[in-house]
């Protein structure tokens, strides 16, 4: 649907003077691996007991927008992930009063799989509302999830910007909020919205369903009806909370505020083969060759199209590219194409961004990177050959994709990498991997995952839920403050939560060390539960 809706800004007809209302701020602030979420806190009558578990979003998050404009049929969520093993027992939904009465919830993993269902109760109660799964489902830590809930005529909960970044609950992280207008399980985002979905999660020796977690209890089983919230004065959200909320999509729904432009050339080259070398081995549920690039059974075609890329939210879709794709322009979008070549803008450009997203980036036995270098976002993308696979120069996310096979290289000259974060990295769930062979006397990996802040400062990253298999490089992560490099004072805010190292021949994952130059006492910087395959805290 290509409708434009608005976002009704909840509002009460009066004031009541029992009604204490209290704007949190949205700011996300990180401490261990909590983080706290701004909400709008409505004062009134405590529930009586709390379920088993607990979600990401507190019991007092009222939404600005409770009921959206919006009466099309829309399928909402959150998609969702766990640092530790335990079970998902049911989906959790805010309504707001006389909006969408919930139907169908539902769980599923990244790749569309339903793994089980929840019928809500029919229900008038306005609040958070609870429907229990039909058997309980036990999640892998680092694996992508995706609670969901139909709401037919519209009419949800949904606030612009509250999930600009990742919230953090405990164990839980809520990645960002999605949705569909097929009834399939939702993956379109929009303005980075909150949709006010969530999940009851028990990890293992959290107790056993049926028993109250004492120490954060989450929404409770039988909500209150909590009064219609007032809006604030001054909203938490970026942008005016009247923004539309509704996940109506623009042309490119995912790609960036402030796009961007390309590194790699954008002169035709020939088609690339596939790396040589033998894919990386990941454990189950980390991101691998088969459940990233392009979906199996998908027809692809030939792009005609230009490889310099001008106009603004082009959209590229089940193609074979056989050309390096230079993005000058906004919005840009790929997906579910082989791309015999790179994808980049350049990194000193704002104003030219893009997405990519089941696909397959294939830069062949010779220097280049994969892509780059900012204002992108790139999510199931398996990334082979070229010295660099991504470069996340300033503002990128990528997720749940599968970095390996770099080229071999025999004159020294480029020491390859996985990933190298820059400013405003977001690097998430992937599996990070420098495979590159070993030439002597001094060719192959540096790292899977580089950032020494010899250009510009590595600050405002976060890495979390990755898997490092081993490196034939000196080790499989930087931190971010190496030591000579211009810029290693100025690291900062970087967070390392929830990774898994793997151990080498010589018993650690590089050649030195899993991870070297992380500065634990530079301002923001955060080292937690990162572990080793099999068991094992790592410290930096």
């Amino acid at each position: 649907m290509s409708a434009t809706h608005r976002a009704a800004t909840a509002r009460s007809p009066r004031r009541r003077s029992p009604l204490i209302v209290a704007l949190l701020t949205t700011a996300l602030v990180v401490s261990g691996t909590i983080t706290a979420y701004a909400a709008v806190v409505s004062q009134g009558p405590a529930p009586t007991a709390a379920p088993a578990g607990y979600g990401v979003f507190p019991a007092s998050l009222v939404p600005t927008s409770a009921v959206d404009r919006d009466t099309a049929s829309t399928t909402l969520g959150v998609s969702f992930s766990t640092s530790a093993p335990g079970v998902v027992t049911a989906v959790e939904v805010y309504r707001g009063r006389s909006g969408a009465v919930p139907e169908d919830g539902a769980l599923w993993t990244s790749r569309g799989t339903r793994l089980a269902s929840a019928e809500f109760a029919q229900s008038s109660t306005a609040g958070w509302v609870t429907a229990k799964l039909a058997k309980p489902v036990r999640l892998q830590p680092g694996q992508r999830y995706v609670a969901s809930y139909d709401a037919p005529r519209g009419r949800y909960a949904g606030d612009n910007w509250r999930l600009a970044r990742p919230v953090v609950n405990r164990d839980l992280t809520a990645w960002e909020g999605v949705y569909s207008r097929d009834g399939s399980m939702p993956r379109q985002t929009y303005r980075k919205s909150n949709y006010y979905v969530d999940v009851l999660f028990v990890p293992d020796g959290g107790g056993e369903p049926g028993t109250p977690e004492p120490t954060d209890p989450s929404k409770p089983t039988s909500p209150t009806s909590p009064t219609s919230p007032t809006s604030p004065t001054s909203p938490t959200s970026p942008t005016s909370p009247t923004s539309p909320t509704s996940p109506t999509s623009p042309t490119s729904p995912t790609s960036p505020t402030s796009p961007t432009s390309p590194t790699s050339p954008t002169s035709p080259t020939s088609p690339t083969t596939p790396p040589t070398t033998s894919p990386t081995p990941t454990p189950g549920g980390f991101p691998n060759a088969a459940n990233t690039g392009v979906p199996a059974g998908t027809a692809l075609t030939a792009y005609t199209g230009p490889c310099s890329i001008t106009a603004a939210n082009t959209v590229i879709d089940k193609k074979t590219v056989n050309c390096n794709l230079d993005i000058r322009a906004s919005g840009v979008k790929i997906t579910n194409s082989v791309i015999n070549g790179t994808v980049g803008n350049d990194e000193n450009t704002s104003g030219r961004s893009f997405t990519i997203s089941d696909s397959e980036v294939r830069v062949g036995n010779r220097a280049g990177t994969g892509i780059g270098s900012r204002d992108f976002v790139a999510t199931r993308v398996e990334v082979t050959g070229g010295n660099r696979s991504v470069n996340c120069w300033m503002n990128c996310t990528i997720s749940d994709s599968y970095v390996h096979g770099q080229m071999r290289d025999d004159t020294g000259t480029y020491h390859e990498s996985g990933i190298r974060m820059g400013a405003g990295s977001t690097i998430t769930g992937n599996t990070i991997a420098c495979d590159a062979p070993n030439v002597p006397p001094d060719a192959g990996c540096s790292a899977g995952l580089t950032g020494y802040g010899d250009f510009a400062a590595v600050r405002d990253v976060l890495v979390q839920g990755n898997y490092f298999p081993p490196t034939t490089g000196g080790t499989c992560a930087y931190g971010g403050s190496s030591g000579g490099k211009p810029y290693s004072s100025q690291a900062a805010n970087i967070r390392f939560l929830d990774n898994v190292f793997a151990k080498g021949s010589g018993g650690k994952c590089g050649y030195w060390a899993p991870i070297m130059d992380f500065n634990s006492s530079a301002p923001g910087n955060v080292w937690s539960n990162n572990t080793w395959e099999g068991g094992g805290v790592i410290r930096p």
